[in-house]
């Protein structure tokens, strides 16, 4: 009777032993997997990366000419100020031309003189003509057509100071515009252009820079939105004139998970002709380039590796005391990114889990707690 007791007390106090074990065991699992790291997960799916791109300039006149006297006289007065719409023709500066017109009347009054001597040698070219000798005639002949040459040189130096005198008085415009410069000061000799005109038919251009990713499907002859930030606000059409190679820079678009790169940019040159635009006024334009159905990733789960980009995916193993999770890596290629996602391949899959975020570091094989 008492060995079975006895029996009966060992059996309990066994049990008891081996509660308190399993106990302890699961305490103890408990407070280690409180140690673990903690990590948050996303399920990867497809969509579609967009990119936004946006770049300012300053409308500007796509055709401006040079106006300049070229006799190097003072100014006498400017007609025109900057910004004053002008037509064809119209006076835009005036010069002192004191000089030439009297030199003009200086010449003319030679030229009278030699006029006066015409009678006198045509006299005496007749009366020589009415002897015989023959020296007479040949000197009074030689007398009166070299007095006639002297007569025409005389009135074509008049003539091109005459064209000189109506070609450098004034400065006048060659075609309808808008006057966007006016060096020109009076009472100073001219030099460089006196007045700059921008032709009010060729309209208005805007040079913009941007990512080449941001022109790749753009054609010349586009059209595209223009939002206009003048006096008043205003959204007009641009059309594509041209796209050029421009210089790279250096920029994080794309490069999220690899650091900044060098980027190429395009120069686009966009042709304005509406009248609600006005030169000087800035203008921007916004593009939005979308790659369709992608495997998207946040950016903040992708990490480096020595150039290589990889993602934490996670691995279940089963254990004595239930399944336990562990770290990953999964190698990726990120084809685009921008600010916020990035376009993946390889590695991942449709509605797999990856680690978006971990209260610790994590190294590839790291025991993880969700």
């Amino acid at each position: 009777m008492q060995h079975a007791g006895r029996k009966k007390t060992i059996a309990v106090i066994a049990g008891v032993s081996l509660g308190l074990l399993i106990l302890l065991t699961l305490f103890s699992n408990t407070l280690m997997s409180l140690t673990l790291p903690k990590v948050a997960l996303l399920t990867v799916s497809r969509g579609a990366l967009s990119h936004e791109y946006a770049s300012t300039g300053v409308l500007k006149w796509k055709a401006e000419t040079e106006l300049s006297s070229t006799s190097g006289w003072k100014v006498k007065a400017v007609a025109v100020k900057e910004g004053e719409a002008v037509q064809t023709g119209q006076t835009l500066i005036t010069y002192d031309s004191k000089d030439i017109e009297q030199q003009i009347q200086d010449e003319q009054g030679s030229l009278a003189k030699l006029k006066l001597s015409t009678d006198g040698l045509q006299y005496d070219l007749k009366e020589a003509l009415k002897g015989e000798d023959e020296k007479a005639i040949h000197d009074a002949t030689i007398a009166y057509k070299s007095h006639e040459i002297d007569i025409e040189t005389e009135q074509r130096r008049i003539q091109k100071l005459q064209l000189s005198l109506n070609d450098n008085s004034k400065l006048v415009a060659p075609f309808a515009g808008i006057i966007t410069k006016v060096n020109a000061m009076a009472g100073v000799p001219s030099s460089g252009p006196d007045v700059i005109i921008s032709n009010q038919n060729s309209g208005l251009m805007l040079e913009l820079s941007l990512p080449a990713p941001a022109v790749a499907l753009l054609k010349v002859g586009a059209e595209l939105d223009v939002q206009v930030n003048g006096e008043e606000a205003a959204q007009i059409k641009g059309q594509i004139e041209s796209i050029q190679d421009g210089e790279s820079v250096n920029s994080d678009i794309g490069a999220s998970a690899a650091g900044d790169s060098a980027v190429p940019m395009k120069k686009l040159i966009l042709s304005i002709q509406d009248p609600a635009a006005k030169a000087g006024d800035t203008a921007q334009v916004d593009l939005t380039q979308t790659l369709e159905d992608v495997v998207l990733v946040p950016n903040a789960a992708i990490h480096d590796e020595g150039g290589k980009q990889y993602v934490f995916g996670i691995e279940q193993k089963d254990g004595p005391l239930g399944n336990a999770f562990y770290a990953r890596k999964v190698y990726i290629t990120v084809d685009d990114a921008n600010d916020s996602q990035s376009a993946v391949t390889g590695g991942l899959f449709e509605q797999e889990s990856i680690i978006i975020e971990s209260s610790e570091p994590l190294q590839e094989g790291d025991k993880i707690r969700m």
